[in-house]
Parts: structure tokens; sequence; C-alpha cells
């Protein structure tokens, strides 16, 4: 049985919890202002490409601003 694509599943992780700040490859629950501040400084060397926080949280905040 071949292992499935990590890009490919979605796993869901408070955005508050210790998790967000350590695995890339999750969806975000519940963020804030700022804790995406926070996430965006903790995932900021990371390619979006490569980091689905990175990626969220730079969509979230444009979002926000935008709204």
């Amino acid at each position: 049985m071949s292992n499935p694509d990590p890009h490919a599943q979605n796993m869901f992780v408070a955005a508050e919890g210790h998790l967000a700040e350590h695995m890339c490859q999750v969806q975000l629950l519940g963020l804030t202002l700022p804790r995406a501040l926070e996430l965006r400084a903790l995932h900021s060397r990371h390619r979006p490409d490569d980091c689905r926080v990175h990626l969220q949280v730079a969509v979230w905040l444009w979002e926000w601003g935008s709204g």
C-alpha cells in the first residue's frame, strides 16, 4: 500500500495550539489577528508552496485587511 500524498490530506488544528507553530501542512481553525501575526513570523522562512500555514495566514491577512 502506498502512502498518500501529504499535500492532498487535510489536517485541521487549532490556530492557538502548539501544532500550528511546528507543522506546515495543516489547516488552521479559529485564526485571530494576533495569532496570524505570530504564525506569520514563525513560518516566515518557509516557502508558501511548501507551507500551508504560511499561505493560509497570508491569505487570511489579505482578506482581513480588505474586508
